[in-house]
């Protein structure tokens, strides 16, 4: 029950804040628009050249090199924003303390969601979930924060018990996509297989890099009975060549 209105609490003041985002400027119709006209403007949007299966930015039409050597297992990748210049920055701060961006990218990552035609009765979120050592230490789980408003906004199930990370996969960052993909083989597994067997699964993460850990966590959650997956994040990396 406390936590409960702990999350009310925080709701209700991501709402009043009447200040940009970003720069700190007043935004008069707050929160319809979370930023000012300026630090709108320097967002790097993903709604150019997208990759067909991971999302990422392009260069050109159809698949990435990165998917046409090994497609990642998840359905389709999507993300609102490219993680450059003013993106990057938000969703660093988001991950190092500035909780209330999650609202800003939530509600994005909703819209775009909102395009696919979800069928939402036979849908389900998940987030790519955090050993819970590293959850105390950060004081929360960013994915875990951006699938509960995503669910809210679109009246979308949001189940965080079904899947759980059973090691930790340490800092990925220096990591290529080869050793990325074997770094994360085996962390993740599917709790609740009744929660997800013939569901369209959303999975929500804040990043993505090479989509190792978006396809490993789709691997197990198609292996539970997922009728395919969606891997949603706030930002992606542009085409890894």
């Amino acid at each position: 029950m406390r936590k409960n209105f702990a999350e009310k609490i925080r709701a209700w003041f991501s709402k009043i804040g009447y200040t940009c985002d970003a720069c700190g400027i007043e935004v008069f119709d707050y929160p319809k628009a979370r930023l000012c006209e300026a630090c709108e403007s320097s967002l790097y949007k993903n709604d150019g050249k997208r990759c067909g299966k991971c999302g990422r930015a392009t260069v050109a039409e159809g698949l990435c090199l990165s998917c046409k050597k090994k497609p990642p297992v998840f359905t389709k990748g999507m993300s609102p924003f490219v993680y450059e210049n003013l993106t990057a920055i938000l969703i660093n701060r988001f991950k190092n303390g500035e909780r209330h961006l999650a609202y800003f990218f939530a509600e994005r990552m909703a819209e775009l969601l909102q395009r696919q035609n979800l069928q939402k009765e036979n849908a389900l979120i998940v987030a790519v979930p955090l050993k819970e050592e590293r959850e105390l230490e950060r004081g929360y789980n960013q994915a875990e924060e951006l699938a509960r408003i995503v669910g809210e906004r679109l009246n979308v199930a949001f189940d965080k018990e079904t899947l759980v990370k059973t090691r930790d996969t340490g800092a990925q960052k220096k990591l290529s996509g080869k050793e990325r993909q074997e770094n994360v083989k085996g962390a993740y597994h599917v709790r609740k297989r009744k929660a997800v067997d013939g569901k369209t699964v959303v999975l929500i993460d804040d990043i993505m890099t090479t989509g190792a850990t978006g396809s490993e966590c789709a691997r197990v959650l198609k292996n539970a009975g997922a009728k395919e997956v969606i891997f949603l994040t706030a930002v992606s990396l542009k085409e890894i060549k």
